[in-house]
């Protein structure tokens, strides 16, 4: 696919339905969206957890999902105290692990929004004098679900032996939560429980006001970091970017606040509102 630096809100809308066109996406079926506000380069779609220290090489797997569980347990254990929403007893892990990555955490997971405005908003958001090119990937999540499945196949044959030897899972009906297999989990756990290659997509419940407002979908990782980088536009794989012109940017703010995208929209508290004026500020200076 072509791909011209939209300059304009109509632009990129037009890019959206281009995409679903092409990909015959239903009227029904969603359309996923990420905006990236900088060229992260070889870590472009790569989960934080996976995104090395400049100039430096990328740790062993093994070691990085030994770190990201240390940093599971300490962040669930100081979070408690100041967890407002409601966390589900049955599925806890999956919801600190949630709140881990929307409050700035390092994990494996990858954002995503099923609003393309937002996911522009999130695009553009650095300062009007920078006119480096940003990004917004475009995926249609059901078909990518369908060329998974197969992949994820060991996966569920691996869980069905794991829960044989934790009574807890076996006998609370378990059997079918295999995506557990992706969650942080220590040493043992990952001995008896190998952590997927591929990435799994999550549509979970909205916990919080800030995953509500910002439609949020995730895709978690596995063990392989550049999967979903590898793909992008390659033939056949419903993946594709659309690159925003960096001298554009400051223009789509004023449309994206024209159709009521603004921060204290996506982010539905004070530091959001404090950013939204703060940035009304920089425009009359």
């Amino acid at each position: 696919m072509a791909n011209e630096a939209i300059k304009s809100l109509s632009d990129f809308t037009s890019k959206v339905v281009e995409f679903r066109a092409r990909w015959r996406v239903p009227d029904n079926k969603e359309v996923w969206f990420r905006g990236e506000d900088r060229d992260f380069g070889e870590t472009k779609l790569v989960p934080k957890l996976y995104r090395p220290k400049k100039d430096e090489p990328l740790k062993r797997v093994t070691k990085l999902l030994d770190i990201e569980n240390q940093l599971s347990d300490e962040f669930s254990r100081l979070g408690a105290q100041l967890c407002e929403p409601k966390i589900d007893p049955e599925y806890e892990n999956w919801d600190w692990y949630f709140l881990m990555q929307h409050h700035g955490a390092v994990t494996r997971l990858l954002d995503w929004t099923d609003g393309a405005l937002i996911a522009l908003h999130f695009a553009s958001k650095l300062k009007e004098d920078d006119e480096k090119p940003r990004f917004v990937y475009l995926l249609a999540p059901d078909r990518l679900k369908d060329k998974m499945k197969t992949l994820h196949g060991e996966t569920r044959q691996q869980w069905k032996a794991y829960i044989k030897k934790h009574l807890f899972y076996k006998y609370t009906d378990r059997e079918d939560d295999w995506e557990h297999a992706f969650l942080p989990g220590g040493r043992k756990d990952l001995k008896e429980l190998n952590v997927p290659k591929v990435p799994l997509l999550l549509d979970f419940p909205h916990i919080t006001r800030r995953v509500g407002a910002q439609r949020s979908r995730f895709i978690v990782f596995g063990t392989s970091p550049y999967w979903l980088r590898d793909r992008i536009n390659k033939t056949g794989f419903p993946l594709e970017v659309v690159t925003i012109g960096g001298s554009s940017t400051a223009s789509i703010r004023r449309e994206l606040r024209d159709c009521g995208i603004t921060e204290s929209v996506i982010f539905p508290d004070l530091d959001g509102v404090g950013r939204e004026v703060s940035q009304l500020f920089e425009q009359q200076k």
